[in-house]
Protein backbone atom coordinates (compact mmCIF):
# COMPACT_ATOMS: atom_id res chain seq x y z
CA UNK A 1 0.00 0.00 0.00
CA UNK A 2 1.49 3.32 -1.08
CA UNK A 3 2.25 6.14 1.38
CA UNK A 4 1.77 8.94 -1.17
CA UNK A 5 -0.53 11.46 0.57
CA UNK A 6 -2.12 12.48 -2.71
CA UNK A 7 -3.37 8.98 -3.37
CA UNK A 8 -3.78 7.35 0.02
CA UNK A 9 -7.53 7.94 0.31
CA UNK A 10 -8.13 6.51 -3.16
CA UNK A 11 -5.90 3.54 -2.41
CA UNK A 12 -7.69 2.84 0.87
CA UNK A 13 -11.01 2.66 -0.92
CA UNK A 14 -9.54 0.47 -3.66
CA UNK A 15 -8.15 -1.92 -1.04
CA UNK A 16 -11.52 -1.93 0.73
CA UNK A 17 -13.11 -2.96 -2.55
CA UNK A 18 -10.55 -5.74 -3.07
CA UNK A 19 -11.15 -7.05 0.45
CA UNK A 20 -14.92 -6.89 -0.02
CA UNK A 21 -14.70 -8.81 -3.31
CA UNK A 22 -12.54 -11.46 -1.64
CA UNK A 23 -14.95 -11.83 1.30
CA UNK A 24 -17.86 -12.17 -1.13
CA UNK A 25 -15.98 -14.81 -3.16
CA UNK A 26 -16.14 -12.68 -6.30
CA UNK A 27 -12.45 -12.88 -7.25
CA UNK A 28 -11.15 -14.93 -10.15
CA UNK A 29 -8.57 -17.55 -9.18
CA UNK A 30 -5.56 -15.50 -10.38
CA UNK A 31 -6.88 -12.34 -8.74
CA UNK A 32 -7.41 -14.21 -5.48
CA UNK A 33 -3.88 -15.60 -5.53
CA UNK A 34 -2.46 -12.13 -6.10
CA UNK A 35 -4.56 -10.71 -3.28
CA UNK A 36 -3.46 -13.43 -0.83
CA UNK A 37 0.17 -12.76 -1.79
CA UNK A 38 -0.35 -9.05 -1.10
CA UNK A 39 -1.84 -9.92 2.30
CA UNK A 40 1.30 -11.82 3.25
CA UNK A 41 3.58 -9.02 2.05
CA UNK A 42 1.62 -6.08 3.50
CA UNK A 43 0.84 -6.18 7.27
CA UNK A 44 -1.32 -3.04 6.98
CA UNK A 45 -3.48 -4.60 4.28
CA UNK A 46 -3.74 -7.81 6.28
CA UNK A 47 -4.89 -5.90 9.38
CA UNK A 48 -7.41 -4.01 7.28
CA UNK A 49 -8.76 -7.27 5.83
CA UNK A 50 -8.99 -8.93 9.24
CA UNK A 51 -10.86 -5.93 10.67
CA UNK A 52 -13.37 -5.94 7.82
CA UNK A 53 -13.86 -9.70 7.99
CA UNK A 54 -14.53 -9.53 11.73
CA UNK A 55 -16.98 -6.68 11.30
CA UNK A 56 -18.91 -8.39 8.52
CA UNK A 57 -18.97 -11.65 10.47
CA UNK A 58 -20.18 -9.82 13.55
CA UNK A 59 -22.92 -8.06 11.61
CA UNK A 60 -23.99 -11.33 10.01
CA UNK A 61 -24.39 -12.93 13.44
CA UNK A 62 -26.48 -10.09 14.86
CA UNK A 63 -30.20 -10.74 15.05
CA UNK A 64 -32.54 -8.81 12.77
CA UNK A 65 -34.03 -6.85 15.68
CA UNK A 66 -30.65 -5.28 16.44
CA UNK A 67 -29.43 -4.56 12.90
CA UNK A 68 -30.60 -0.94 12.61
CA UNK A 69 -29.73 -0.05 16.21
CA UNK A 70 -26.23 -1.51 16.02
CA UNK A 71 -25.52 0.00 12.61
CA UNK A 72 -26.67 3.42 13.84
CA UNK A 73 -24.37 3.25 16.86
CA UNK A 74 -21.37 2.36 14.72
CA UNK A 75 -22.05 5.10 12.20
CA UNK A 76 -22.72 7.75 14.84
CA UNK A 77 -19.56 6.93 16.76
CA UNK A 78 -17.27 7.02 13.73
CA UNK A 79 -18.99 10.04 12.22
CA UNK A 80 -18.32 11.99 15.44
CA UNK A 81 -14.71 10.92 15.39
CA UNK A 82 -14.25 12.00 11.80
CA UNK A 83 -15.98 15.31 12.53
CA UNK A 84 -13.57 16.10 15.36
CA UNK A 85 -10.47 15.10 13.40
CA UNK A 86 -11.63 16.90 10.26
CA UNK A 87 -12.23 20.09 12.27
CA UNK A 88 -8.72 19.84 13.78
CA UNK A 89 -7.20 19.32 10.34
CA UNK A 90 -9.10 22.28 8.91
CA UNK A 91 -8.03 24.53 11.82
CA UNK A 92 -4.43 23.41 11.48
CA UNK A 93 -4.41 24.17 7.77
CA UNK A 94 -5.79 27.69 8.35
CA UNK A 95 -3.18 28.40 11.02
CA UNK A 96 -0.36 27.15 8.82
CA UNK A 97 0.45 24.20 11.10
CA UNK A 98 2.25 21.35 9.38
CA UNK A 99 0.15 18.18 9.52
CA UNK A 100 2.12 14.97 9.80
CA UNK A 101 1.57 12.02 7.48
CA UNK A 102 0.46 9.95 10.50
CA UNK A 103 -2.25 12.50 11.37
CA UNK A 104 -3.43 12.45 7.76
CA UNK A 105 -3.54 8.67 7.74
CA UNK A 106 -5.54 8.65 10.99
CA UNK A 107 -8.09 11.05 9.52
CA UNK A 108 -8.35 9.21 6.21
CA UNK A 109 -8.58 5.87 7.98
CA UNK A 110 -11.47 7.18 10.06
CA UNK A 111 -13.18 8.49 6.94
CA UNK A 112 -12.62 5.18 5.22
CA UNK A 113 -14.13 3.44 8.25
CA UNK A 114 -17.30 5.47 7.90
CA UNK A 115 -17.44 4.72 4.17
CA UNK A 116 -16.88 1.05 4.95
CA UNK A 117 -19.60 0.98 7.59
CA UNK A 118 -22.02 2.70 5.25
CA UNK A 119 -21.12 0.12 2.59
CA UNK A 120 -21.46 -2.70 5.10
CA UNK A 121 -24.71 -1.34 6.51
CA UNK A 122 -26.52 -0.68 3.26
CA UNK A 123 -24.92 -3.66 1.59
CA UNK A 124 -25.70 -5.80 4.60
CA UNK A 125 -29.41 -5.08 4.32
CA UNK A 126 -29.24 -6.28 0.72
CA UNK A 127 -27.15 -9.22 1.87
CA UNK A 128 -29.75 -10.30 4.44
CA UNK A 129 -32.59 -9.90 1.94
CA UNK A 130 -30.84 -11.90 -0.79
CA UNK A 131 -29.43 -14.67 1.38
CA UNK A 132 -32.71 -14.82 3.31
CA UNK A 133 -34.53 -15.54 0.07
CA UNK A 134 -32.09 -18.38 -0.60
CA UNK A 135 -32.67 -19.81 2.87
CA UNK A 136 -36.43 -19.49 2.45
CA UNK A 137 -36.54 -21.51 -0.77
CA UNK A 138 -33.69 -23.93 -0.02
CA UNK A 139 -35.93 -26.56 1.54
CA UNK A 140 -38.72 -26.46 -1.08
CA UNK A 141 -37.22 -29.47 -2.87
CA UNK A 142 -35.16 -32.19 -1.19
CA UNK A 143 -32.24 -33.99 -2.76
CA UNK A 144 -33.82 -37.36 -1.91
CA UNK A 145 -36.14 -37.02 -4.89
CA UNK A 146 -33.54 -36.97 -7.65
CA UNK A 147 -33.09 -40.74 -8.04
CA UNK A 148 -34.45 -41.70 -11.45
CA UNK A 149 -35.77 -45.20 -10.81
CA UNK A 150 -32.88 -47.53 -10.01
CA UNK A 151 -32.61 -48.93 -6.49
CA UNK A 152 -28.92 -48.09 -6.34
CA UNK A 153 -28.08 -44.41 -7.02
CA UNK A 154 -25.83 -43.81 -9.98
CA UNK A 155 -22.51 -41.98 -9.65
CA UNK A 156 -24.11 -38.81 -11.01
CA UNK A 157 -27.06 -39.07 -8.61
CA UNK A 158 -24.70 -39.53 -5.67
CA UNK A 159 -22.62 -36.54 -6.75
CA UNK A 160 -25.65 -34.29 -7.22
CA UNK A 161 -27.18 -35.37 -3.91
CA UNK A 162 -24.01 -34.26 -2.11
CA UNK A 163 -23.87 -30.95 -3.99
CA UNK A 164 -27.55 -30.22 -3.30
CA UNK A 165 -27.07 -31.04 0.39
CA UNK A 166 -24.10 -28.65 0.48
CA UNK A 167 -26.33 -25.87 -0.84
CA UNK A 168 -29.08 -26.54 1.69
CA UNK A 169 -26.63 -26.72 4.60
CA UNK A 170 -24.29 -23.89 3.46
CA UNK A 171 -21.28 -26.19 3.19
CA UNK A 172 -18.33 -25.38 0.91
CA UNK A 173 -20.52 -23.04 -1.14
CA UNK A 174 -17.73 -21.65 -3.31
CA UNK A 175 -16.54 -25.08 -4.45
CA UNK A 176 -20.10 -26.38 -4.66
CA UNK A 177 -21.19 -23.51 -6.91
CA UNK A 178 -18.22 -24.16 -9.17
CA UNK A 179 -19.15 -27.83 -9.54
CA UNK A 180 -22.86 -27.10 -9.95
CA UNK A 181 -22.10 -24.55 -12.67
CA UNK A 182 -20.23 -27.22 -14.63
CA UNK A 183 -23.11 -29.67 -14.11
CA UNK A 184 -25.59 -27.00 -15.23
CA UNK A 185 -23.65 -26.36 -18.42
CA UNK A 186 -23.58 -30.09 -19.17
CA UNK A 187 -27.25 -30.59 -18.35
CA UNK A 188 -28.38 -27.79 -20.68
CA UNK A 189 -26.35 -28.89 -23.70
CA UNK A 190 -28.28 -29.93 -26.79
CA UNK A 191 -26.54 -33.32 -26.79
CA UNK A 192 -28.05 -35.77 -24.29
CA UNK A 193 -25.72 -36.80 -21.47
CA UNK A 194 -25.80 -38.17 -17.92
CA UNK A 195 -26.85 -34.78 -16.52
CA UNK A 196 -29.64 -33.91 -18.96
CA UNK A 197 -32.48 -35.45 -16.94
CA UNK A 198 -31.38 -33.54 -13.84
CA UNK A 199 -31.26 -30.08 -15.44
CA UNK A 200 -34.25 -28.62 -13.50
CA UNK A 201 -32.91 -29.81 -10.14
CA UNK A 202 -29.38 -28.62 -10.94
CA UNK A 203 -30.61 -25.21 -12.07
CA UNK A 204 -32.80 -24.80 -8.99
CA UNK A 205 -30.02 -25.62 -6.53
CA UNK A 206 -27.50 -23.48 -8.43
CA UNK A 207 -29.86 -20.50 -8.20
CA UNK A 208 -30.41 -21.10 -4.48
CA UNK A 209 -26.64 -21.37 -3.96
CA UNK A 210 -26.06 -18.04 -5.70
CA UNK A 211 -28.70 -16.40 -3.51
CA UNK A 212 -27.09 -17.83 -0.39
CA UNK A 213 -23.78 -16.41 -1.64
CA UNK A 214 -25.43 -13.00 -2.12
CA UNK A 215 -25.02 -13.13 -5.90
CA UNK A 216 -28.38 -11.89 -7.12
CA UNK A 217 -27.21 -11.37 -10.70
CA UNK A 218 -26.10 -14.97 -11.21
CA UNK A 219 -29.18 -16.34 -9.46
CA UNK A 220 -31.40 -14.32 -11.79
CA UNK A 221 -29.54 -15.55 -14.88
CA UNK A 222 -29.91 -19.19 -13.83
CA UNK A 223 -33.60 -18.77 -12.97
CA UNK A 224 -34.30 -17.11 -16.30
CA UNK A 225 -32.75 -20.05 -18.12
CA UNK A 226 -34.46 -22.54 -15.81
CA UNK A 227 -37.89 -21.12 -16.67
CA UNK A 228 -37.22 -21.89 -20.34
CA UNK A 229 -36.58 -25.59 -19.70
CA UNK A 230 -38.96 -26.26 -16.79
CA UNK A 231 -42.64 -26.00 -17.82
CA UNK A 232 -44.82 -23.79 -15.62
CA UNK A 233 -47.04 -26.82 -14.90
CA UNK A 234 -44.21 -28.61 -13.09
CA UNK A 235 -43.35 -28.00 -9.44
CA UNK A 236 -39.84 -26.67 -10.15
CA UNK A 237 -41.08 -24.62 -13.09
CA UNK A 238 -43.74 -22.93 -10.96
CA UNK A 239 -41.38 -22.25 -8.07
CA UNK A 240 -38.66 -21.00 -10.41
CA UNK A 241 -41.04 -18.41 -11.84
CA UNK A 242 -42.19 -17.44 -8.37
CA UNK A 243 -38.62 -17.03 -7.12
CA UNK A 244 -37.49 -15.18 -10.25
CA UNK A 245 -40.22 -12.61 -9.71
CA UNK A 246 -39.09 -12.05 -6.12
CA UNK A 247 -35.45 -11.69 -7.18
CA UNK A 248 -36.43 -9.13 -9.82
CA UNK A 249 -38.32 -7.15 -7.18
CA UNK A 250 -35.29 -6.92 -4.84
Amino acid sequence: MTTDNNHIDENLLLEDERIANYLKGKMAAEEEQAFLADLQADPELKAQAVAMARMVKGMKEVGTAYDEELKGEFLAADADEVGVVAKDVSTAKKSGKVISWRETVTWLSAAASVALLIWAGIGYNDYRTTTGLGDQYAMVFTSSGITKGADTPTEVETKLTKLFDNVVNDRELKATLHDLTLCWELSTQETYNDYTDFAPEIGWNLAIGHLKSNDRKQAKAVLEKLTTIAPSGTAIGAKARELLKKVEEL
